[in-house]
């Protein structure tokens, strides 16, 4: 779990740090990099926001799917408890 947090505070440091060279070599105004830095920061919100949905989509996939095929024993169960 500690290598999950530092891992996942590495890949944000090293998100900031990619958007700091993107705006300093960006060719443009001030008011340009901070217009960027701003579309920047909005999509990085919408990535999380994103990852968070993804993830929790996924959990209800699969508990559905584990659901289906518990679902599906059964029924081979029960039909061959009628056959007998």
């Amino acid at each position: 779990m500690d290598n999950e947090i530092i891992i996942e505070a590495l890949r944000e440091e090293n998100e900031v740090l990619k958007r700091k060279l993107a705006l300093h070599f960006m060719d443009g105004t001030p008011e340009d990099k901070r217009a960027a830095e701003e579309l920047f920061n909005e999509q990085r919100d919408l990535i999380t926001v994103l990852e968070v949905e993804n993830a929790a989509l996924k959990q209800s996939r699969d508990e559905y799917q584990f659901e289906n095929y518990s679902l599906k024993r059964r029924i081979v169960v029960l039909e061959k408890k009628l056959k007998a």
